[in-house]
């Protein structure tokens, strides 16, 4: 089992310009370490009902699941108590939607249905107030 960071944007693509809405975090214990070209799929779990539109290359389709491509693998070293720990971190594709409205719906999937959470340091337009 290997023990990964995974790291999702999550941009919105209005009229052709792509804007980042969030940064999604979690971090996941997988079977085997996925290299770049690969794709991670999360599903719904039975009875979730959460849908939304994602960009694709056909356009916006309706969608209830998420499948994004792994762009970059990493390893980085931390120092601890018992010495040094090397750790993996994975980037993958952004997932691109039409609206904030599609951005909301699949952050919540995101969180509720697959474990991420929202990275605090980076931007987060869906929390602002005025959204």
């Amino acid at each position: 089992m290997i023990e990964v960071e995974i790291w999702i944007d999550v941009v919105e693509r209005a009229d052709g310009v792509l804007e980042t809405v969030c940064v999604l975090f979690a971090a996941h214990t997988l079977t085997v370490r996925p290299v770049c070209g690969e794709s991670l799929s999360y599903f719904p779990g039975k009875g979730a009902s959460l849908e939304f539109e994602l960009w694709t290359s056909l356009g916006p389709m309706r969608e209830n699941s998420v499948r994004v491509a792994v762009d970059e693998v990493t390893h980085y070293a931390v120092k601890t108590e018992g010495g040094i720990v090397y750790k993996t971190s994975i980037r993958c594709e952004a997932i691109e939607v039409p609206s904030l409205g599609d951005a909301r719906a699949v952050c919540a999937f995101m969180t509720e249905q697959a474990g991420f959470e929202f990275d605090p340091y980076a931007i987060n337009r869906l929390s602002r107030a005025d959204l």
